[in-house]
């Protein structure tokens, strides 16, 4: 039988009555991917709880919902319907008669049926758009099944699908972690399609024969390698496995063999794997959706560090008005002229430090404060930070005036301010500064001044200087190309 003229058998659905109004409302909810009676009553995949419970839930705690208005909070219009749905009895919570009625309003002041909501993630949904981590796994192993098949001689093109009866045929040259029928039901034609624009290009590109691996066992040998050597080293280079490959599925070429045990230091580790890419013998492989067969090929961190240095271009500076009303500090990432800039900031009340790049750099690029700080440790004669984050925190709920003052002596320095320290003390001290609280405001600030002033302190000597090196590092990080980090190709 033919790939493109098989044809799916459907089984006919039994009814003893036939309401045609729901039976549309039914279908709607079917393409479109609303929810509906049947969708609440039944229960998240391995879990016993209702989605309607889900849905109820939701509400009461005000948490947005994705709608065919946009993802927005909800709440009953009334308290008939609301009582009905808390206690389960969701026909009467959403129904009139046949047909859905509105009884539920948006925080825009849009009334709403229960077909108006998406079956998103929150309630399970993997079809089309959305579906997250699942769905997104789902995706991965599709592409194993497909680039298996084309590599296998298949002639595919968009619109094609490759029955889930005939996978099995090429199961040789995949290993996924997912069971097959699971990625059939989570996917639909835009992820076949997708799957096969990106394995004819892959087949253009990468010559020979090859198994597909997403998840497997060679995999997690991969992963465990790295993160005993990164774990080794003191700090350690990456915070978590992505930043040193992204990539999504690895290509074995057949009768490669690899012993990766033999690596002490993840730059051997990385080197190998740069070799490997180089013959072809190992290619890690990350991967974008595409809706067309014009697919974007992007090779990264094959040949060491294929970035031109970045130096540190200085800061923008901040007068007494504007240091006040913000809680965050942006250094360059080369010269000022190429506006690429890294953001230091909270991202959370005062927690959750980080930076992030914004510019043509690299659109949205992060770096958690931790790896910041052990990134100027290794390329300075800093040894440790002031504070910890704990400590940090409590000083900048209690603005004391130590505290404060250090502060003060860092602000005038940076900023060449002539504003009086007891003005500053009473500013800073604050409940609210700007439009976070004072302590936000405190430790924010204070984590700002510190890294831009020790940044200051040690440019001399330009693309040369320790200040060089550290931007180097951090733009290197935040775009997941470090010198250490792992070969990897993009098709998006």
């Amino acid at each position: 039988m033919s790939l493109i003229g098989y044809v799916r058998q459907v089984r006919p659905i039994q009814e003893s009555h036939v309401n045609h109004l729901d039976k549309i409302q039914n279908l709607y909810s079917l393409y479109e991917g609303m929810l509906d009676l049947k969708i609440l009553n039944n229960t998240l995949r391995g879990s016993s709880t209702l989605r309607g419970e889900v849905l109820v839930q939701a509400i009461k705690d005000g948490t947005p919902i994705e709608t065919n208005k946009g993802t927005l909070k909800l709440s009953w219009i009334d308290d008939v319907a609301r009582v009905a749905a808390e206690g389960g009895d969701y026909e009467t919570a959403f129904k009139s008669g046949r047909s859905f009625k509105k009884v539920l309003v948006t925080d825009k002041g849009d009334k709403l049926k229960l077909s108006d909501i998406k079956k998103s993630a929150m309630f399970g949904g993997g079809k089309g758009s959305g579906g997250g981590a699942e769905q997104t796994a789902a995706a991965e192993c599709a592409q194993c099944i497909y680039a298996s098949a084309i590599f296998g001689g298949e002639k595919l093109s968009m619109g094609d699908e490759i029955p889930s009866i005939e996978w099995s045929k090429y199961s040789s040259n995949f290993d996924v972690d997912m069971p097959l029928d699971q990625v059939e039901s989570l996917l639909d034609q835009s992820w076949w399609d997708s799957s096969i624009s990106i394995g004819n290009e892959m087949k253009k590109n990468i010559k020979g024969t090859y198994m597909f691996h997403r998840g497997s066992s060679f995999v997690k040998e991969i992963n465990t390698l790295f993160k005993n050597l990164n774990k080794a080293e003191k700090p350690k280079p990456f915070s978590d496995m992505n930043k040193w490959s992204p990539a999504d599925i690895w290509a074995v070429k057949s009768g490669a063999s690899f012993d990766f045990n033999k690596h002490s230091t993840l730059g051997e580790f990385t080197n190998e794997l740069k070799e490997l890419y180089a013959s072809g013998d190992l290619i890690g492989i990350s991967l974008k959706k595409v809706t067309s067969d014009r697919v974007t090929v992007v090779e990264n961190n094959i040949t060491g560090f294929i970035r031109r240095p970045t130096i540190y271009g200085g800061y923008d500076a901040q007068n007494d008005t504007k240091f006040f009303n913000s809680k965050d500090y942006y250094i360059y990432l080369g010269p000022k002229k190429d506006k690429n800039k890294m953001q230091l900031r909270t991202f959370s009340e005062a927690s959750s430090w980080q930076g992030e790049v914004k510019g043509k750099a690299a659109a949205a690029g992060k770096i958690g404060g931790g790896v910041l700080e052990a990134i100027m440790v290794r390329n300075s004669t800093l040894t440790k930070f002031p504070y910890d984050n704990k400590t940090l925190k409590d000083l900048a709920k209690n603005a004391e005036s130590p505290f404060l003052e250090e502060m003060y002596d860092m602000f005038v320095k940076l900023e060449g301010s002539s504003m009086k320290k007891e003005a500053f003390l009473k500013a800073a001290s604050a409940k609210k500064i700007g439009r976070v609280s004072g302590a936000d405001w405190r430790f924010s600030k204070y984590r700002g001044l510190f890294f831009v002033t020790f940044l200051e302190d040690n440019k001399r000597g330009n693309a040369r200087s320790i200040s060089s090196k550290i931007t180097d590092n951090f733009a290197a990080y935040s775009m997941s190309m470090s010198d250490e980090a792992a070969p990897h190709v993009v098709y998006k």
